[in-house]
């Protein structure tokens, strides 16, 4: 892996792992208030906790893709012949990054709408929409461009290792 996929996975770790501590205290903050003090509880905070724990779930997506821990269907694909794997394997990477791409885009067209009819939320946030419709094409714009750097090596530097289960990012 070269400098700059370490820093972007290092940058996906960190987005990742902060949204989900915030969540995670604003949880034990809730239900903390809930219990000893309700009046302070804010009618925001369990639509707080759903944004950024959606939005590390889908940024946790992009890693999974590049080392090949994403939920895939290869039961059958692993007993076909070295050739017809090796062809399948390239179709999956190819389809995988078409879905990622389109998902992306229609992702920035629900962004684009929801920010043109200025959506916001029910809660006295009032939180516009968008932002977090934009984890969307975010996560899925990361995937589709893993899956390019997956459909890169797999042209350039294939190995039989690329076929097996495990890390796919040796190179």
């Amino acid at each position: 892996m070269n400098r700059i996929e370490r820093l972007w996975g290092r940058a996906e770790d960190l987005v990742i792992g902060l949204f989900s501590l915030i969540a995670l205290g604003l949880v034990c903050f809730e239900v903390l208030a809930r219990y000893f003090v309700p009046s302070i509880l804010p009618d925001w905070g369990a639509e707080l906790i759903v944004y950024l724990m959606v939005t590390a779930i889908l940024i946790a997506g992009s890693p999974l893709v590049l080392n090949r821990r994403h939920i895939r269907a290869d039961l059958f694909v692993r007993k076909l012949p070295l050739k017809l794997r090796v062809t399948v394997e390239f179709l999956n990477l190819l389809v995988g990054f078409a879905y990622c791409a389109l998902i992306a885009k229609l992702g920035w067209d629900v962004v684009a709408f929801a920010k043109l009819l200025d959506v916001r939320s029910d809660s006295s946030l009032l939180f516009p929409q968008w932002i977090f419709y934009i984890a969307l094409p975010l996560a899925f714009g990361l995937m589709a461009a893993r899956y390019l750097i997956r459909i890169g090596r797999f042209v350039f530097r294939f190995d039989r290792a690329m076929l097996a289960d495990g890390d796919f990012t040796a190179s």
